[in-house]
């Protein structure tokens, strides 16, 4: 599932993580890659000056994460990592690579199922710097607004072409879904999509209550606890 999210911060969001960018260090990204990646990576991650700024960091993202319908119902999250405030400057991009399997997350280990990337600058600001996704049809080319987010499966292969001008300020994070096969997580999504369509049309439909059972007893068959 690849999927855009408007608006996913909020501009008290964005003004928060944007002063962490501002007083904060930001190191070499190639630090946090796994060994296969490593050469890959060239960019920058803010390095919190403290604990709490870190907290700051992944209160805003988990609390506009856990907030949003859109992420709960096509996502089914279930697990987080810590989110990274990643910077590209001029030069800087990040090769073809596929996200670690299992990596460190809050409170425990967590199964990468889903990648989420959150542009925090303005498209007008800078050039290059897309996240290029590899899909069965060809290359999904990303390049967001501020604040917007992109969710897409993390085993896909994937890039970030070369920053030519500006600065590109991102927070990248990754879900470990309750349904841990895709196309299972697809067919729930639809399902809630037509339950929300039924919804509207006929808040009366018989037909509502049907969908949602459907929904709940996938949710029960499939669900990893």
């Amino acid at each position: 599932m690849f999927l855009r999210i408007p608006n996913l911060l909020s501009e008290d969001d964005l003004s928060a993580l944007e002063a962490l960018s501002a007083g904060g260090r930001f190191v070499d990204g190639a630090a946090t890659a796994g060994t296969p990646t490593r050469a890959a990576k060239n960019n920058l991650q803010l390095e919190p000056a403290d604990d709490a700024a870190r907290r700051s960091l992944i209160d805003t993202v988990t609390r506009a994460v856990t907030a949003s319908t859109t992420v709960r119902a096509s996502a089914l999250p279930s697990r987080l990592t810590a989110p990274m405030l990643t910077k590209y400057e001029p030069g800087m991009s990040y090769g073809w690579h596929v996200d670690n399997a299992i990596m460190g997350g809050l409170g425990g280990q967590v199964r990468s199922d889903i990648a989420c990337t959150i542009f925090l600058s303005e498209p007008k600001d800078y050039d290059g710097g897309e996240l290029v996704v590899q899909t069965s049809t060809g290359e999904a080319h990303v390049r967001l607004e501020r604040g917007e987010a992109f969710l897409y499966p993390a085993t896909s292969r994937h890039r970030v072409t070369e920053v030519t001008r500006g600065e590109r300020l991102a927070v990248v994070f990754w879900i470990q879904s309750l349904i841990a096969e895709a196309s299972r997580r697809e067919l729930l999504n639809d399902l809630n999509l037509a339950y929300e369509s039924v919804l509207r049309e006929n808040a009366d439909s018989g037909g509502l209550q049907l969908i949602q059972r459907a929904h709940a007893n996938l949710v029960r068959m499939w669900s990893d606890l």
